[in-house]
């Protein structure tokens, strides 16, 4: 991942203090629990400290058993850690319920590795920086409704608009379930208020509970954000957020102003991720005709390469307003 705009950086070193001094704060409570329950647990402490002092003695004094003493304090300091987590198990702890505790483990919630910002700091960022992009409220699978859908045998498809959603409700959910950044994704294709974005967003909804990152908006406005960008309207680096967020989705697929610019924009955004295979969910009103006619064959194989979800039965939004009559 290479350098994105500090501002998100700063502000994920920002989230990393707070961790660490929620941290430091559970080790200060455990530790007074511990000397507070098991007072031998403190003398111990201070045995231990003592093998430290008694290292640096034997070294400023030297002699010709040196050696034969170091290794009689470390044989010491050995036993007494080993009679500290023997204290703990006794008394129901667990052997490392006074180590510290890290966020990260890599850099130590320090934020940096060899000077370079820590994995876990640009992983932050990205997450920050997706909400900034991001549009509209998450939804969730459970709010999906099967019931809006018909129940009516289609001979040409072998099942009922409600068989069909079931399954791409399922298949929905077992794509959030077993999500681990890697794949192409899901192209979404169905006519307008059949579901597509709402799936989408349950998605997006249970990937960001794990702590993921995830870009949602519509092609138009992400032509429009990069277009700006790109120019030097504003500043910013959506395109370096959206090819290194864990997920992308893009809503409205067709309904971006057509030309040779977006086109090679949306082409961009595909093949970039589809090169690190990184996962895309794509929705669109297109049918398959219409997606072939409008778009050269370079970004309509990418999406009919990836899992195709049909979605069918009437307008959803129009049966719910009905309903709201």
């Amino acid at each position: 991942m290479k350098m994105m705009n500090k501002e998100y950086l700063i502000k994920a070193q920002n989230l990393l203090e707070v961790e660490y001094a929620k941290n430091k704060r559970v080790e200060a409570e455990r530790r007074e629990e511990i000397l507070k329950k098991i007072p031998e647990y403190q003398r111990l402490e201070e045995e231990l400290a003592q093998t430290t002092s008694d290292v640096v003695a034997v070294v400023i004094q030297g002699g010709e058993n040196r050696t034969e003493r170091l290794n009689e304090i470390k044989n010491r300091n050995l036993a007494i850690q080993s009679k500290m987590t023997e204290i703990l198990e006794k008394n129901g702890y667990d052997a490392d319920y006074l180590k510290p505790i890290y966020y990260c483990t890599i850099c130590g919630d320090k934020g940096a590795v060899n000077g370079e910002w820590c994995d876990c700091v640009k992983r932050a960022a990205v997450k920050i920086a997706a909400n900034d992009i991001n549009s509209g409220a998450l939804c969730t699978f459970e709010d999906f409704d099967l019931s809006l859908y018909s129940d009516t045998f289609i001979p040409q498809h072998g099942f009922s608009p409600r068989d069909i959603m079931k399954r791409n409700l399922d298949y929905c959910r077992k794509f959030a379930e077993n999500f681990n950044g890697n794949g192409i994704g899901i192209f979404m294709i169905g006519a307008t208020g059949l579901g597509k974005t709402h799936l989408s967003l349950s998605i997006a909804n249970e990937l960001i509970k794990k702590g993921l990152s995830v870009v949602y908006n519509s092609v138009p406005e992400l032509v429009r954000m990069l277009s700006s960008e790109q120019f030097n309207k504003v500043e910013g680096d959506s395109m370096q957020i959206i090819n290194d967020c864990d997920l992308l989705i893009l809503d409205d697929f067709g309904a971006e102003h057509s030309s040779d610019y977006s086109e090679s924009l949306v082409y961009q955004l595909l093949n970039t991720r589809m090169s690190k295979n990184k996962p895309i969910i794509v929705n669109t009103n297109l049918d398959e005709n219409d997606i072939k006619a409008r778009y050269r064959d370079r970004i309509w194989s990418r999406l009919f390469c990836m899992k195709i979800l049909l979605f069918e039965g009437a307008d959803n939004r129009l049966k719910v307003k009905r309903n709201q009559w």
